[in-house]
């Protein structure tokens, strides 16, 4: 991969909160149960949204009115400029890292009556990758996708670090080292197991580990999680984050306080079907 350095003249006046990693193009399919082995399931119920950790984090955060910018790698096709659009019209500045012919990452998603998913990924490698000058953020939230960019960024990064520890990706004992915050999934180990109370460098940061309906385990106690019919899980972790960086950096809410409100938001969102729904219920 070469890596550029971006013109700062390329870059629109910085927002508060930098979000960095992955954006797709998600297929939905809601079904009534999830397909067997070589099986087929039909459908009329589907649609098509742009996802994905990062971008979903950036869209939560605009939706409760912050100022968010996407740093992601769209590549430049017919279905890059279309994620651009959405994306600008949630209010998100994005910033596409790679001019190559190559299509963005791409997913399939199965959501069933449950509302549990599941989920195939395609990613594409990008030869070029341009990297953005950060004009003093608040924050920045890595999600541990694009690691190329991700890694870069981070080199340059002179302020908060946020950590979406959804899974053990390649270089992520580098993010954990420099983090401010890390929200982990219940599932998240390093390779010899460790889960985020127990790995040493990240031990000078605010951790919490979300546990679906469980309550949310910190370093010294939890938060409870609300328990409610579950329509549709899609982008619930995601919309967390989003709206945790909302309550905790925009609305400097502690940081007990900030999972709360993040909890809350993230409930409401899977009492309804697609990811956005709840934002027009508060």
């Amino acid at each position: 991969m070469q890596v550029l350095k971006m013109e700062e003249s390329k870059l629109q006046k910085c927002p508060r909160g930098y979000f960095v990693g992955l954006t797709t193009m998600d297929y939905v399919f809601y079904v009534n149960s999830h397909p067997q082995k070589n099986s087929k399931v039909k459908t009329n119920h589907f649609t098509r949204l742009v996802g994905g950790p990062a971008a979903n984090a950036a869209i939560t955060y605009s939706l409760l009115g912050g100022n968010a910018t996407l740093v992601t790698c769209l590549g430049n096709t017919a279905e890059s400029d279309v994620i651009k659009e959405t994306l600008e019209k949630f209010g998100v500045t994005v910033v596409n890292c790679t001019e190559d012919d190559a299509m963005p990452a791409v997913a399939a998603i199965a959501v069933d009556r449950n509302g549990d998913r599941q989920i195939f990924s395609g990613q594409n490698q990008y030869k070029v990758v341009n990297v953005p000058i950060l004009d003093e953020p608040a924050f920045c939230l890595f999600d541990l996708n694009q690691q190329e960019l991700s890694l870069a960024v981070l080199r340059n990064c002179d302020c908060e670090i946020v950590v979406d520890a959804g899974s053990w990706k390649g270089e992520t004992l580098a993010f954990l080292k420099k983090a401010s915050v890390v929200i982990s999934s219940e599932e998240f180990r390093d390779p010899v197991g460790r889960d985020i109370f127990s790995i040493q460098e990240c031990a000078s940061a605010q951790k919490a580990m979300t546990r679906g309906e469980k309550p949310i385990r910190l370093d010294d106690g939890e938060v409870p999680v609300a328990s409610v019919p579950c329509v549709d899980s899609l982008a619930a972790g995601d919309i967390f984050h989003g709206a945790f960086c909302f309550a905790y950096y925009h609305k400097q809410l502690d940081f007990k306080a900030a999972l709360t409100f993040a909890s809350t938001i993230a409930t409401e969102s899977v009492k309804y079907e697609g990811p956005w729904e709840w934002a027009k219920q508060i």
